[in-house]
């Protein structure tokens, strides 16, 4: 696996998944929304044909499945997260 983040900066759990978010890698999608309320997680979420991962911890609601043969994981952060797309 190719690493983005140095080990001091990315915590990670004894079983591999991301501390807080308890998502391992490769449940994650290549795309992914970013959904301000956990409970729109459910909703957008609700239109995927299939789910083969979904994750509650702390504030954060993770699921990824599939829409119209795409792999889409719908996540929402926390509240005072700032998101910049440049």
């Amino acid at each position: 696996m190719k690493k983005y983040f140095a080990s001091s900066e990315l915590i990670i759990n004894e079983d591999g998944s991301v501390f807080h978010l308890h998502v391992k890698p490769e449940w994650l999608a290549d795309k992914v929304i970013l959904v301000g309320d956990p409970g729109r997680v459910a909703l957008v979420a609700s239109h995927f044909e299939n789910k083969e991962c979904e994750v509650e911890s702390r504030e954060f609601k993770t699921i990824t499945g599939t829409y119209q043969g795409k792999r889409i994981t719908v996540v929402s952060p926390v509240s005072d997260v700032t998101t910049s797309i440049s």
